[in-house]
C-alpha cells in the first residue's frame, strides 16, 4: 500500500514537471504576474478590515468597499472582449496592476470612508480585468495536454502567493507595532501591498501577442454578441457561481474581523490562519486535474462544495482558535480545490473569440453577487459575526445543486496525460 501510493506520488510530480515544461513564455510571465499580484492581495486579506476598523470605520464600510470593487469588476468583465481586441491582453495585465497599485495606495493614504469606498471602484477595475482576462489567457496560451495542469498551478501559484502575504502582512504589522502605533501600521502595510501590485506590473512587458488593434471596436462587439453562441452555457455557468459568490461575500470579507473579535487571534495570528488556509487550497488544488479524470469537471466540483458544506456550518459553534482554524483550513481545501476545474469547463467548446466575452459573463455573474453578498455582510457582521455563516451555507448548497442541475448531464472528463 505504502509503495503503491509512493509510485503514485512520483506519477503525479512528474505528470506536472512534464506538464510545466511545456508552458509557454507567455504562461511564464502571467504566473509571476499574478503571483506578485497575489501577494499582494494576501497581505490585504490579513490587514485591510481591520485597518478600516482601526480608523474608525464599520464593518459596513468594508462591505461598502468589496461592494464599490464588485460594481467596476462587472462593468469591466462585460467589457472585457473589446477591450481585449483593442488593447491586447498585455497592456490591459499591465493596466490592472496599475489600479491595483494606485487604489490601495490611495486607501493607504486617505483613510476616511468616502476614500475607502472610492478607491474601491478603481480597485474593482483592476479586478475586473483579471477575472475576465485571465481565463481566457491561459487558455489561448496553452495546448490541451498541458491546459488542465497550467489552471491548477495559476491557483497553485495565486494561492502560494497569498499565503507569503498574508503571514508577512500579519507578521510585518507586529512588527510595526513595536514602533508606532498599531492604526499607522496598518497604515504602512496597506501601502505596502501596492508596492507589490505595482511590481506585478513587470512581467506583464514580456508577454508577447501580435496585436491587430480592431476598428471599431463597440461595433464589433456588438456584432459579437449578435453573434454569440455560447448563451446557454454561459447562462448555465452563470446562475450557480452568483448564488455561490452572494454567500462568498457574506462572510469573506469579513474572516480577519471575526478571527479577531469572535476568537480573540491577534494580528499576527490572522495571518498565519489566513495564510495558511491559501497554502491548503493550492496543495488540494494540486489533486484538481486526478479528480477531474476520476470524476468529471463537474462532478468533480459538486463533490467537494458539498463535502465543505458540514464543516462551514460548525465554525459560528467553535470559541478555540486553533480548532477553528483546523476547520477553516480544510473547509477552504474542499472547496476551491475545483476552482480549476470549473474554469477549465468554462472554456471547453467554446469557440476562440467568444471565451473572452465569456469569462467576461462569468465574471459579471460572480461580481453581482458578491456585490449582494458584501453588502448585505458588512450589515449584518455589525449586528453578529456568526449568523452570516448559516446563510453562506445555504448559499454554497444551493450552487453546488444547481451546477449538477444545469451542467450534470454535460460533464467534461479530460484524458489522462502521459508523462515524458
Amino acid at each position: 500500500m505504502i509503495a503503491r501510493s509512493k509510485r503514485a506520488l512520483l506519477g503525479h510530480v512528474q505528470e506536472y514537471v512534464a506538464a510545466s515544461a511545456a508552458f509557454s513564455g507567455n504562461a511564464r510571465a502571467y504566473l509571476v504576474l499574478a503571483g506578485l499580484q497575489n501577494a499582494g492581495m494576501g497581505l490585504l486579506i490579513t490587514v485591510f478590515a481591520i485597518y478600516v476598523k482601526t480608523w474608525g470605520m464599520s464593518e459596513t464600510v468594508v462591505g461598502g468597499a468589496e461592494g464599490a470593487l464588485a460594481i467596476a469588476a462587472g462593468v469591466i468583465a462585460l467589457l472585457a472582449a473589446p477591450l481585449i481586441s483593442v488593447f491586447g491582453y498585455r497592456r490591459l495585465l499591465i493596466a490592472a496592476s496599475a489600479a491595483y497599485a494606485v487604489s490601495r495606495l490611495g486607501q493607504a493614504l486617505l483613510p476616511t470612508t468616502a476614500a475607502v469606498l472610492a478607491f474601491g471602484l478603481l480597485t474593482g477595475v483592476g479586478d475586473g480585468v483579471m477575472r475576465a482576462a485571465s481565463s481566457a489567457f491561459i487558455s489561448e496560451n496553452s495546448g490541451e495536454a498541458e491546459r488542465t495542469h497550467l489552471f491548477t498551478m495559476d491557483l497553485v501559484v495565486r494561492l502560494g502567493a497569498a499565503f507569503v502575504g498574508s503571514v508577512a502582512g500579519g507578521g510585518l504589522v507586529s512588527l510595526l507595532s513595536t514602533v508606532t502605533s498599531g492604526a499607522t501600521a496598518l497604515r504602512i502595510s496597506v501601502a505596502l501591498s501596492a508596492v507589490l501590485f505595482a511590481a506585478a506590473a513587470l512581467p506583464g512587458f514580456l508577454v508577447r501577442e501580435d496585436l491587430h488593434p480592431a476598428r471599431h471596436a463597440l461595433a464589433s462587439y456588438r456584432r459579437m454578441v449578435a453573434a454569440f453562441s455560447s448563451w446557454g452555457h454561459l447562462a448555465r455557468l452563470a446562475v450557480p457561481q452568483a448564488i455561490i459568490a452572494l454567500g462568498a461575500g457574506l462572510i469573506m470579507p469579513f474572516l480577519s474581523l471575526f478571527l479577531k473579535h469572535q476568537l480573540g487571534a491577534t494580528i499576527g495570528q490572522v495571518g498565519i490562519v489566513q495564510g495558511v488556509a491559501e497554502i491548503a487550497m493550492g496543495v488540494a488544488a494540486l489533486g484538481a486535474p486526478w479528480l477531474g479524470r476520476r470524476f468529471g469537471l463537474i462532478r468533480g466540483t459538486v463533490i467537494t462544495e458539498l463535502l465543505s458544506l458540514p464543516l462551514l456550518a460548525s465554525i459560528p459553534s467553535i470559541g478555540w482558535l486553533p480548532a477553528a482554524a483546523g476547520v477553516l483550513w480544510v473547509r477552504a481545501a474542499l472547496m476551491n480545490m475545483s476552482w480549476p476545474l470549473l474554469n477549465q469547463y468554462s472554456m471547453e467548446g467554446v469557440p476562440g473569440p467568444e471565451k473572452p466575452l465569456v469569462a467576461g459573463g462569468l465574471a459579471f455573474a460572480w461580481s453581482t453577487g458578491w456585490l449582494l453578498g458584501s453588502v448585505i455582510g458588512g450589515r449584518m457582521m455589525a449586528y453578529s459575526y456568526t449568523l452570516p455563516y448559516y446563510f453562506t451555507v445555504a448559499a454554497y448548497a444551493t450552487g453546488a445543486v444547481a451546477t449538477w442541475l444545469l451542467l450534470g448531464r454535460r460533464d467534461v472528463r479530460p484524458g489522462a496525460r502521459v508523462a515524458g
